[in-house]
């Protein structure tokens, strides 16, 4: 019972993070007395509290590839939203750079900015990789080197 409590409150931490994201609002986690934990926007005096970080995880699944809206086609630039932690986003900004393709990298977790437009893209995990019109979600190698190509690299 207590682990389904804490699954409940791991999911409403989960929640509120991506509800705050865009607010910078403090999540703070501690323990009461009886052990139970606990998540607020300020801890109670004298508890000893730890700050919840607001990450992004890595696209979990397959690569999926879709093409962006509103985006010009025969555009070449590369874009990759990316955070330090993910091996997915070293993995692709390695292919790129081994390719000699110039790309900007947006780090979703440092750059309020690069935080905003990864939202607005409806981004849920990184890498997102854009190649022009064309957009992918995770990373694939065999995947990326087709986007490449069609939009010309």
């Amino acid at each position: 019972m207590a682990r389904l409590r804490s699954i409940a409150c791991w999911c409403a931490l989960t929640a509120v993070l991506g509800v705050s994201a865009g607010t910078h609002a403090q999540v703070y986690k501690w323990k009461d007395a009886e052990g139970r934990v606990h998540y607020s926007s300020s801890p109670p005096a004298g508890a000893d509290a730890t700050q919840v970080k607001d990450r992004i995880g890595s696209y979990s699944g397959p690569a999926q590839v879709s093409t962006v809206s509103g985006a010009a086609g025969g555009d070449k630039s590369v874009i990759i939203y990316t955070t330090k932690t993910c091996g997915y986003c070293i993995k692709a900004k390695q292919h790129l750079a081994a390719r000699r393709i110039p790309f900007k990298e947006r780090d979703v977790e440092e750059s309020p900015a690069a935080r905003t437009e990864f939202s607005r893209l409806g981004g849920r995990g990184v890498p997102v990789i854009l190649v022009g019109a064309a957009r992918m979600d995770g990373y694939d190698e065999t995947r990326l080197a087709g986007l490449l190509k069609q939009a010309g690299w």
